[in-house]
């Protein structure tokens, strides 16, 4: 999505009747999105999903790659939000991580997560660019501010490193390890909650050893 066009939903979103027909589409158009990925969902489904008119839809989001970005944009708001480095001020690494890794864990391992990234990873082999949006508008906007969170750790003597980029993916690899793979070729992976804290205050330690100053 350009500068423009994000200005654009911006300024329509200002509107409360706006906001509630941009919030209704975005709702349909994630259904359409998760269930059928990018290729098969249609402007015409979306649409109707959401009880509006096409025009409708293209007056607010111009075709459908720029409304798949803003899904993808608001869908990824919410594990972006345990990486703000506000989050430092009354906490430590530790504890924010340890918050990010649940996140990342009940986030990743929904069933309709899965399935989405099962049908996305099909359509990246007959459109790369597919792909490109959505690793530009998600996991790597959420690696970003892991980055900036860890550089501010840095700063601060919690902890050392001498490729941030790599500190911050390494943090999701411990967390999740192999359950991505797992669980995208048909493994059913159920964890408890007693499970993912293990698992979560497992990775966290030895990630926080790893950097430790």
């Amino acid at each position: 999505m350009t500068d423009a066009d994000t200005n654009q939903a911006h300024s329509l979103a200002g509107r409360p009747a706006s906001r509630r027909k941009i919030a209704d589409i975005l709702a349909a158009a994630r259904v359409e999105f998760f269930t059928n990925g990018f290729s098969a969902a249609t402007i015409e489904a979306i649409a109707a999903r959401a009880q509006v008119s096409k025009v409708t839809i293209y007056s607010r989001f111009n075709d459908k790659e720029n409304l798949f970005v803003q899904v993808v944009q608001t869908e990824c708001s919410h594990m972006r939000q345990n990486f703000t480095v506000e989050n430092l001020e009354n906490k430590s690494l530790r504890d924010v991580l340890l918050h990010a890794a649940l996140g990342m864990m009940n986030f990743l391992m929904r069933d309709e997560m899965i399935r989405f990234e099962r049908i996305l990873g099909a359509e990246v082999t007959r459109d790369p660019k597919i792909g490109e949006r959505f690793l530009d508008n998600g996991p790597r906007r959420l690696l970003q501010d892991l980055s900036n969170l860890l550089q501010l750790s840095i700063e601060k003597g919690e902890i050392q490193s001498d490729d941030i980029t790599a500190s911050a993916e390494m943090f999701a690899g411990l967390v999740m390890g192999r359950m991505d793979l797992f669980m995208r070729y048909g493994h059913v992976m159920k964890l408890s909650a007693a499970d993912k804290e293990k698992r979560a205050t497992r990775a966290v330690d030895a990630w926080m050893l790893i950097h430790k100053p």
